[in-house]
This record gives C-alpha cells, structure tokens and sequence, in this order.
C-alpha cells in the first residue's frame, strides 16, 4: 500500500545521498538483557546498490563517525532473491564500509545539507538505540523536511523520525518505562509512515534473550505518525510528502524503486 502526496518542491540535481547509520551494536531489552543488533545487511545493500548503479554517490554518516555493525542475523540468503544475490550485495556493503570516509552526524548537521539529493536510513534494531534519541539526526531531519529533499527509512529505521522533535531523550525514557510519552514539536506529526510491525515484532523478539522495551510501531504512533502497516513479512512501502518508508526487509525492492522514483527516476 502506497500513499502518495506531490512534493513541494523541485527534486535537487545533486548526485550524493547522505545514507545515516547506527553506531550502535547492542539493543537493550527488559530485565537489563541485551541482543546484539546493527545494520540489516539487505536493508542497506540493496537499497545502497541500486543507487550506486544509477549514478547516485554514498555519503555515509553516523552518530560518533565509526564502521557501523551488520546485524548478524541478517547475513542470510532469505532476504535475497537468491543466493547469488546474497554473496553479491554482501561483498558490495563491505567494499563499500572499507573504503567510506565515515562522518558524524554532527559534523554534517553543522555543515548542511543543500548538497545532498535524499536521506536514507536502512534499518536493523539499532537506529532504536541511538539514532532516534541523536541531535545530529534530529537537526539532518528537520533540514531534509524544510527543503522537502526525499527521506528514505525502512523497517526500524523509520523510528529514528523521533529524532526531530523537542525531547527525543524524554521520549524514549518514557517509551522505556512503559508510559505514555507525548512528543513534542514533532517534524513528522500526522504523517502517514510504515514500520516494523507489532505481530512482526512479536514473532521476532521469540528469538531474543528477553522481551523488548517497547515496539518501534508504538512508539510512532504515540509520537504522533499515522501507521500504516501491512501484512507481516510481506512488502509494504508508504509515501507521503517528501516521506518514504518501508516496513519490512522483504520492502527493500519496492522502497528503492519508490525512491528512485521521487529523485526523478534512475540515471545511467
């Protein structure tokens, strides 16, 4: 399901797309337990190949400038088409975090964002950690928004939208502690957004060393997003305004295809 609102301004011409990552590697969950997380590698792959074959430059970015880590989890050929498909975006995201000069968000928050066509965030439980509470982020977002340039999130990543609002950090305590949180001055309220689900969720938290904190669709929605989830584990991708989201690793092929769409289709 896709809904679809025009843009309100012209599209950039710029060839470089800001991809902003996790730096974290270990997701919290109750009883002060933790499960190792990180980038979801098809999230990331796909998405990042497909706009490297169309002439599109990867400038990659995260919260304290490091190598982020792959959710192990993710390294299997169930969330490829094949396992050729597998190795070859595999060996794609490691030559291309060898030879990334990796930023900060602060730094590209401080330097602006007028040179960069779109924002994408690929997804793994991380960005739960850290990207949603980071004021680099917070600060990227609401530049992405005021220009309305494209702004890509799939599966979790779609959580670090709560980056943009007065205090992310409150928020998430309270979404921690089980409360009821209200976000406040929040760039994305009302927007139509897609994410992980709860019934997803569920399913994959059966797999972890105890329950989560909170699900990421409970927390857009208590921020303030409207949530449009799909059937689970099946392709989902939500467009409204300048806002593109995916909700699942299955998502990945018609989210970059969607996003290609909004940058004005594919390049030689």
């Amino acid at each position: 399901m896709a809904y679809a609102l025009p843009m309100t301004t012209s599209t950039s011409s710029s060839r470089r797309i800001l991809v902003v990552m996790s730096s974290a590697q270990q997701l919290a969950l109750q009883g002060h337990e933790t499960h190792n997380t990180g980038y979801f590698l098809n999230e990331f792959g796909v998405p990042a190949k497909r706009l490297t074959d169309a002439g599109y430059e990867l400038v990659i970015a995260t919260p304290r400038g490091n190598v982020p880590a792959m959710d192990q989890s993710s390294d299997h050929a169930m969330f490829f088409k094949n396992k050729e498909e597998h190795e070859e975006i595999k060996a794609f995201v490691g030559d291309l975090l060898s030879h990334a000069s990796i930023q900060t968000t602060e730094a590209v928050a401080a330097e602006g964002t007028q040179g960069y066509a779109a924002l994408f965030l690929p997804g793994g439980h991380a960005p739960m950690t850290d990207l949603m509470v980071d004021p680099g982020l917070g600060d990227i977002l609401r530049q992405f928004h005021a220009a309305a340039k494209p702004t890509a999130l799939i599966c979790h990543a779609p959580t670090a939208l709560l980056a943009a609002q007065a205090d992310p950090v409150a928020f998430q305590k309270g979404m921690e502690a089980g409360e009821q949180p209200s976000a406040q001055d929040f760039t994305y309220q009302g927007y139509r957004v897609t994410v992980y689900s709860n019934a997803e969720e569920e399913a994959t938290e059966k797999t972890f060393e105890a329950p989560m904190l909170y699900y990421p669709a409970n927390a857009l929605a208590q921020g303030g997003a409207d949530v449009h989830n799909g059937e689970a584990m099946k392709p989902n991708v939500v467009r409204d305004r300048e806002l593109l989201t995916g909700q699942n690793p299955f998502s990945d092929e018609p989210f970059v295809g969607e996003l290609l769409d909004m940058l004005g289709g594919a390049r030689a």
